[in-house]
């Protein structure tokens, strides 16, 4: 009888991603909603992802001078990830909630989207630019 190992190969196909939002916020309570990029995750049996930010706050959409923000929300979708894809749009500090984990089935190269929504405040308008958030999606096996 003879015993041995395989590495678990996992991960994702890119280092890293982004989403752009587009069309650009220019109205008071405007909506820049399902902004999304396909993630691509090679696996070869079941695994978890789970949602955290690069540094506090960063789950934010932030303005990259001025600190101003918009209301952020995420979902993770996919056939792949079963009753654990999102249905509706999660808060930002939700998506990131150490509780909040997404079930991985099969195996080989499997599509995820993440999606991403910033809004404009009701009763302001927010500073013009550039705004940025840094999410890091850990998968684990």
């Amino acid at each position: 009888m003879a015993w041995g190992s395989a590495l678990a190969v996992t991960g994702w196909a890119q280092p890293a991603y982004s989403a752009t939002l587009s069309p650009n916020i220019t109205s008071v309570g405007q909506v820049a909603s399902d902004i999304s990029t396909v993630l691509t995750l090679s696996h070869d049996g079941a695994a978890t992802i789970q949602a955290s930010a690069a540094q506090p706050g960063d789950e934010v959409l932030t303005h990259q001078t001025t600190s101003d923000t918009l209301v952020t929300s995420y979902k993770l979708t996919g056939a792949v990830l079963g009753a654990s894809s999102d249905t509706d749009w999660v808060s930002s500090s939700q998506f990131i909630s150490p509780a909040r984990s997404y079930s991985v089935e099969g195996v080989g190269l499997s599509d995820i989207t993440f999606h991403v929504r910033g809004e404009a405040a009701s009763v302001r308008a927010n500073d013009a630019g550039a705004y940025a958030a840094s999410i890091v999606l850990t998968v684990m096996w």
